[in-house]
């Protein structure tokens, strides 16, 4: 619990620091096009010639963009400093976020200039008042959490992610006990053989791309869907670790061990059982820790295969809201929640299994 909680204090920190540091700065005011001179000016889809921009924007830079989104997630975070598109697109940034205003229209066209209200000269003329900065985090956590949609989809997308991480940990798992169990005992070669090649070679592959391998060619025709197809490229990605961790600590466990267990009467299946076994899987447990949390890690990829897992709802929550930090770094905080409860989880099986008294 301790682990969580300085992790906790460190996040809320910084976003307290976040505040006073955007609630301090300096920043040049804008109220018409005009004054946009010498400014980061971002393009989305704009026809007009660069000369008729420059003509009411003397020295600003221009740079554009592809994607509507990007353009005003950029907007926000202060990477460029106004944002010129048309009326629709406009009408849409300021529908969607009220943080983000109209200063005028661009050379009489159908074009108008976009700026942040904190960037936004003439906010009375506006109606925008000076909110705070808790009145201005307290909408924005509104805006990215606490509507029912945006908690929708991050319910949804957790929801995924746990089942892709539960049944790919279990299919991991078991199927690296095979491998270990096939190649100690020498059983079933013409199977392990290939089987272990495969897993060897998959392993080696980044999972995003074993994902997206698996979903539009080997699995395309099958009608599997993207959670099942994300269990197996993960478990069958995970278990190349796992089966080299419990592959090396058994073999770890001293000859001489063995010896004296049989010596006490114990056949080969009870020797293992209560001798090998126990002593590889206290040994080997850290190093499983590490592989689970790399496999919920992983399981953010699934956006890739169109699944709806945390990182695509924060995607969906950005999309809708074009608000970018509170969906983030709330699905930051569930991610750091599921690690640690993997490791609290595995740590009371080590003191359940091996800690007596």
């Amino acid at each position: 619990m301790s682990k969580l909680r300085d992790i906790l204090q460190v996040l809320l920190l910084c976003v307290f620091c976040s505040g006073v540091l955007s609630a301090c700065s300096d920043k040049e005011l804008y109220s018409t096009p005009e004054d946009l001179a010498a400014a980061n000016v971002g393009l989305l889809n704009v026809e007009l010639p660069r000369d008729s921009l420059l003509d009411i924007m003397p020295g600003a830079e221009f740079k554009e963009y592809g994607k509507f989104m990007q353009l005003f997630l950029d907007l926000s975070a202060g990477r460029c400093d106004a944002a010129v598109v048309d009326s629709v697109m406009a009408a849409e940034a300021t529908g969607k976020n009220s943080e983000y205003v109209l200063i005028g229209n661009v050379c009489g066209t159908c074009y108008y200039a976009v700026v942040h209200e904190s960037r936004c000269g003439h906010s009375e003329q506006y109606g925008i008042t000076s909110l705070g900065w808790w009145r201005n985090w307290k909408m924005r956590l509104e805006r990215g959490l606490l509507n029912s949609d945006a908690a929708a989809l991050l319910l949804k997308g957790l929801y995924t992610t746990i089942v892709i991480f539960f049944f790919a940990a279990i299919f991991a798992v078991l199927l690296a006990a095979l491998l270990t169990y096939m190649a100690i005992k020498h059983k079933w070669l013409c199977v392990y053989k290939p089987l272990s090649w495969m897993v060897s070679v998959l392993h080696d592959i980044p999972p995003v791309v074993l994902m997206m391998f698996f979903y539009y060619v080997v699995f395309v025709s099958s009608g599997l869907s993207g959670v099942v197809v994300s269990i197996i490229a993960l478990g069958i990605y995970t278990s190349g670790s796992l089966y080299k961790i419990f592959k090396i600590h058994i073999m770890q466990v001293g000859k001489e061990q063995r010896e004296s267990a049989f010596m006490l009467g114990l056949k080969e299946r009870q020797a293992y059982h209560y001798v090998i076994l126990p002593q590889a899987l206290k040994s080997s447990m850290p190093l499983m820790a590490g592989e689970l949390k790399l496999l919920l890690r992983s399981t953010s990829y699934a956006g890739y295969i169109a699944q709806k897992d945390l990182v695509k709802a924060a995607d969906a929550i950005q999309t809708d809201t074009l608000e970018a930090f509170i969906p983030l770094f709330v699905v930051s905080l569930l991610y750091l929640f599921l690690s640690w409860a993997i490791t609290e989880l595995l740590y009371w099986l080590y003191k359940k299994l091996f800690v007596h008294g």
